[in-house]
């Protein structure tokens, strides 16, 4: 087993992961189109996901209970 051992002496945590921050922004702006592509897999996997019946059930059955609180309280509020 190997065993690594880093140590960052006369630096504030902060600013290294303002720095790491900083890189991965520079990175995703350099990888635009390869970002594009990963978040284009991520919507299409998204749209199955949420197509399937059972996801499918039980938006329908958050959705009458939403409708169903809206009406109920379009009733009691109304003069």
């Amino acid at each position: 087993m190997v065993k690594i051992n880093i140590t960052i002496e006369g630096e504030n945590v902060s600013e290294i992961m303002n720095e790491l921050i900083t890189i991965g922004i520079e990175m995703l702006k350099a990888k635009r189109k390869e970002l594009r592509d990963a978040l284009k897999i991520v919507a299409d996997e998204s749209l199955e996901v949420l197509n399937e019946k059972k996801i499918l059930e039980r938006g329908a059955e958050l959705y009458k209970k939403i409708n169903s609180e809206i009406n109920w309280t379009y009733k009691r509020d109304k003069p």
